[in-house]
């Protein structure tokens, strides 16, 4: 994936899916969580082609956290989240986030917008 407008394709096409995940997260119709597997195949495909999560994490997204009362998912006691600014995506796993935060930077995606 060395080919800039392949770059570019693969960043366009996340970030429609981006909009999609937020706008179901921040407002969801319902109690199910939305399918984010196009997504993860676009991170995975860019991390294959040499996006490395371990040199991207110095950048304007970054891995949080938001506490839980009790275990969540994955018997976790904190959801993990890829933040930037005001943007905030929840993961189901921190790896996941770690991986979603280095294809993010990558891509120089910008800020989501409020909540």
């Amino acid at each position: 994936m060395t080919n800039q407008a392949s770059v570019e394709l693969l960043c366009s096409r996340a970030k429609v899916e981006l909009v999609f995940l937020l706008a179901h997260q921040r407002h969801p119709k319902t109690r199910q969580r939305r399918d984010w597997s196009l997504l993860r195949t676009l991170v995975r495909e860019a991390l294959a082609s040499g996006a490395r999560p371990e040199h991207l994490q110095d950048g304007p997204w970054h891995i949080g956290q938001r506490p839980l009362r009790k275990p969540g998912r994955n018997g976790l006691r904190f959801v993990p989240l890829v933040a930037r600014g005001s943007t905030e995506i929840m993961m189901p796993t921190p790896e996941e986030a770690e991986e979603l935060v280095a294809f993010l930077n990558w891509c120089g995606m910008p800020e989501f917008g409020e909540r």
